[in-house]
């Protein structure tokens, strides 16, 4: 018994003490680690005497005192700093509820709260300069998505919904979310880091959200320039999409990842080489975390799953639709052939040359947006690192 007192005394106050770490980087400190360790070790202790002694009135006391505290901890910083400021009391409050959980014996939880919590309090500086960085209708595009999506995710079932056994809603909601996501990071990227960014890291930021787009959006620069950000973009464009058929299904990705190197490798290297004497570029890109590319995305991967099914007898006409498809969405077609495999309606082997075809017809289109010697290496790229991955695909396989 004394040692698990002296083990829920260790935890709260360490928990505790995390809390007041960040708080005493603050210019002001009004409370810092040792009162949040204190504070911590009081609801700890409160609770461990309340359940020894079979009475929760020691627990509504110490939480009375604990209310009365914040109180008095908010009027002075108030008074103190001249600005209404709520963050410290209630994280005051928290760490006090931390350490009620440490007293009932759920450290697991209490840490993880824990953690929580402070990593709120340090990402402060961050969600203020999303919020500069971001649009209202860019902000208000990307909660309406997460919201829809985040709530669309728990509920939908896990198994197919038709009668052919074909669409999965989950997965096709999870390809979404990998797709978005990818892009929505390359496209912060691009409005926090835009100014220190070179040629091949804005293309590869960019390539994130649309590789044609960063095609065309340098295509008239031409030149080294040029041919750099749309490599990056094309070998970005590889990764996200790579990554769609991976969060689907594994033993289709485990077949892909080789030829998706040789990909990567022929766009990657020459766009680094390339882009040392390379320009800076400014890419306008649009926010992919909104309804409307979200939802153009479902429609083509529901449509692109249906399309493949029916031409799963004819490998034939199934691959020359996957390298249609990739110039259309590689995204989408790579997450329709892995609903399919991962269903076993379409063998995975067949299902990984349709991805190598898609991954290689999804960087055409970018390419065909050059113009000059640029589109001639790009397509020359192109044809050398397809080649490669069909035949890694084929002795890999």
């Amino acid at each position: 018994m004394e040692t698990e007192l002296i083990k829920m005394a260790v935890i709260s106050a360490l928990v505790g003490g995390l809390l007041g770490v960040e708080r005493e980087l603050k210019v002001q400190v009004i409370a810092g680690t040792r009162t949040f360790m204190l504070i911590s070790l009081a609801g700890a202790l409160s609770t461990y005497i309340a359940v020894s002694l079979s009475s929760p009135w020691f627990v509504n006391v110490t939480l009375l005192g604990v209310v009365l505290l914040v109180l008095l901890l908010g009027t002075i910083k108030n008074f103190r700093t001249y600005a209404i400021g709520l963050t410290s009391p209630v994280a005051f409050l928290l760490a006090y509820l931390i350490g009620v959980l440490v007293g009932l014996g759920m450290y697991t939880e209490a840490v993880g709260a824990g953690i929580l919590v402070t990593s709120i309090l340090v990402f402060k500086k961050y969600t203020l300069i999303l919020s500069e960085a971001l649009s209202h209708d860019e902000m208000r595009s990307a909660m309406e998505f997460g919201l829809i999506a985040f709530v669309l995710y728990p509920v939908v079932p896990p198994y197919p919904v038709d009668p052919a056994g074909l669409l999965n809603l989950k997965q096709v909601v999870v390809a979404v979310l990998v797709a978005s996501t990818a892009g929505f990071a390359g496209f912060l990227a691009l409005r926090f880091l835009e100014e220190r960014l070179g040629a091949v890291e804005a293309g590869f930021a960019g390539g994130l959200v649309s590789s044609a787009g960063v095609a065309g959006s340098v295509s008239k620069l031409g030149g080294r320039t040029a041919a750099a950000c749309t490599l990056a973009a094309l070998a970005a464009e590889v990764v996200k999409n790579a990554a769609v058929a991976a969060f689907i299904s594994l033993e289709l990705a485990y077949l892909l990842l080789l030829p998706a190197a040789a990909l990567l490798v022929c766009y990657a290297l020459p766009a680094v080489l390339l882009g040392r004497e390379a320009e800076g570029v400014e890419l306008e890109m649009r926010s992919p975390f909104a309804l409307m590319p979200a939802l153009r995305f479902t429609l083509i991967l529901l449509a692109l799953i249906l399309v493949y099914h029916y031409l799963s007898p004819h490998p034939l006409f199934l691959y020359l639709a996957a390298a249609a498809a990739g110039v259309l969405s590689g995204g989408a077609s790579l997450g329709a052939l892995a609903v399919l495999s991962s269903s076993g309606t379409l063998g995975v082997s067949t299902a990984a040359l349709g991805g190598v075809l898609t991954l290689a017809a999804s960087g055409l289109r970018g390419a065909l947006l050059l113009g000059g010697r640029a589109r001639s290496t790009a397509l020359l790229l192109l044809l050398a690192g397809s080649a490669a991955a069909v035949l890694l695909l084929i002795l890999y396989r």
